[in-house]
């Protein structure tokens, strides 16, 4: 009740447009649509401030909330957005620190052929203008059934939004009044804005003394000509040497992978150093037990993926990396962010930034292990956000903690399919659009056994769970599903978990029978159906779950055979319903 009160009155102040004659002190920052404070300790420690495009001044009509798949405030954070039609719109912020650079998330319509259309929005700074965006769909209107089309024929359009972004040439004061705007007539007959994500973005890092630089072997930083056989010359000479290799500031075009083994890749900042290209890519070898040594670092990777295609290795990095670290790259518009294929061990990915992509955000394939995902953002994947898929050989000593998910448009934000000894802790995940929920655990995809000890602890769901299209009913902000066979065998901890406005259960247990789950210190606040949801048979413990603010009531079971172990601290959750 305490987060709901909160909730409440922040929302109050922002419950509609500001007329554009009142100025604020500040434009309130948000964590997934949300007051900081409510989701501190969780989630990635991105280095941006955001603000959400409705509680902006704004002459646009903002829409939403709206949890109903196909709406274009479905996908948009929070639920809500802003549109804004014709040439004069605008949505304006008020920074509360100082900004030199903007990502802003936004949605146009698809052209009739679905290969998009472009449009323009101006970036003014207390009214002068210092820049504009480049808007595209191009990369966005998806149609049809899994996996997909790219033709408004096939109808259920969905995956709208995409993002931009803008180095402003100078540092603009917190105060400051920064203002997207209309200015011109163009192509897109509207636009609709979600946030805007202003940062400090530092100067690009220095080369350091004994890197080798692409730029010797031939690379184009302006992007002119292909510089992947320039690349590869480099990374060779660096591995021959021991040292490591320097993407100068540019944007290197490269229509291919780049296959890394026992080198260090290093940029001078993902502002500055940029891979792009159709089918860009930077991975570790598929043969011979895979890459070893790899580092990678301080760069960009921009794809051209504008379609799914489930046959196509299309990821920002992947292949075989053991023994590697990758860190702070920006990867987007590629197929999945990170996709890695086992057998490989000991991975560390963090401070990653994953956006628009048309797969998951990052999924360790088949006999990874001694793998760590943390500290990294996850906007708008095409499916799962982060995921362990034990596929015929299970995957094991796999760690996801401290990351953020937001909006993925299909699946799940975290989700393990099987394996061994899988901690997913300190994550946020909130807004997920379609055929999943917020945190999973299935017994699919024909993927091994779940064993040893399976943790969920400390993380938060914030409108999370969806109606499922195909089952026409809901699906739940954390839920476990053994389609494939039972889960049993595993030790699965869920503790120290929020889930908050959830927008059907907050608990679901689904297929076969399900046994060795206990939940302890669970708050439930807000769910748009009941607590705790039981499809199936099984056991489980509940210890301190408490809950609010339910819609329909505490449990549904219609003679589930499932057997809900209550303890001390239970509350808010009765009675049982069919």
């Amino acid at each position: 009740m305490i987060f709901l009160l909160a909730l409440a009155a922040w929302l109050v102040a922002l419950a509609a447009p500001v007329a554009a004659a009142e100025r604020p002190a500040c434009t309130p920052p948000t964590v997934a649509a949300l007051p900081p404070e409510l989701t501190a300790g969780r989630g990635a420690r991105p280095p941006f401030v955001e603000y959400e495009a409705e509680s902006g001044l704004t002459n646009g009509q903002v829409i939403g909330p709206d949890r109903t798949f196909g709406a274009l405030a479905s996908e948009a954070s929070g639920r809500r957005a802003v549109r804004l039609e014709g040439v004069g719109g605008f949505v304006e912020f008020v920074l509360c620190r100082p900004a030199n650079a903007v990502t802003l998330r936004y949605a146009l319509p698809d052209s009739p052929d679905g290969q998009g259309l472009t449009g323009r929005i101006a970036v003014l700074a207390d009214g002068q203008r210092i820049g504009a965006l480049e808007l595209t769909s191009r990369y966005g209107w998806f149609y049809g059934r899994y996996p997909f089309t790219n033709d408004p024929k096939d109808g259920k359009a969905h995956h709208f939004y995409d993002e931009a972004r803008l180095l402003f040439g100078r540092t603009l004061a917190a105060g400051t009044r920064v203002r997207f705007a209309v200015q011109a007539p163009d192509a897109a007959a509207w636009r609709v804005l979600d946030l805007a994500d202003f940062e400090m973005v530092g100067p690009p890092g220095p080369r350091p003394a004994t890197a080798i630089s692409v730029l010797n072997f031939g690379a184009d930083p302006k992007g002119a000509r292909d510089s992947g056989a320039a690349i590869d010359a480099a990374l060779a000479a660096g591995q021959a040497s021991g040292r490591s290799v320097w993407l100068d500031p540019g944007r290197y075009r490269v229509d291919r992978h780049i296959v890394v083994d026992r080198v260090t890749l290093a940029g001078a900042g993902p502002w500055y150093s940029i891979l792009t290209g159709r089918g860009v890519g930077v991975f570790g070898r598929r043969t011979g037990g895979g890459s070893h040594g790899v580092g990678l670092r301080d760069f960009a990777i921009l794809g051209e993926v504008q379609a799914r295609d489930d046959h196509a290795r299309l990821a920002g990095v992947g292949g075989a990396m053991s023994a590697s670290t990758i860190s702070n790259l920006w990867i987007q518009h590629t197929k999945g962010g990170a996709w890695f294929d086992g057998p490989m061990s000991k991975l560390t990915l963090s401070g990653l930034r994953i956006l628009d992509q048309t797969a998951d955000g990052v999924n360790f394939h088949r006999g990874v292990s001694d793998a760590v995902v943390e500290d990294s953002f996850v906007r708008n994947s095409g499916d799962d956000g982060l995921a362990v898929w034990s596929h015929r050989t299970p995957d094991a000593r796999i760690t996801f903690r401290r990351n953020t998910v937001i909006a993925p448009i299909l699946a799940n934000g975290v989700a393990a399919y099987g394996g061994r000894d899988i901690r997913i802790t300190d994550n946020l995940v909130a807004d997920t659009v379609t055929e999943g929920g917020g945190f999973h655990l299935g017994a699919r995809f024909k993927a091994t056994p779940f064993a040893g000890r399976i943790e969920l602890s400390r993380d938060m769901a914030v409108r999370a769970g969806v109606l499922d299209p195909n089952w026409r009913r809901g699906v739940g902000a954390l839920w476990l599903y053994a389609l494939d066979r039972p889960i049993a065998g595993a030790d699965i901890r869920i503790e120290d978990v929020e889930l908050i406005d959830s927008s059907y259960e907050a608990i679901q247990f689904t297929g076969q029978a399900i046994d060795g789950v206990a939940f302890e210190r669970v708050r439930i606040d807000g769910a748009g159906t009941y607590a705790l949801q039981l499809d199936g048979p099984g056991r489980a413990s509940f210890a301190h779950v408490t809950a609010r603010n339910l819609g329909l009531g505490g449990v549904h079971d219609c003679a589930s055979g499932f057997v809900v172990v209550r303890g001390p601290g239970d509350d808010g959750w009765d009675p049982s319903v069919c």
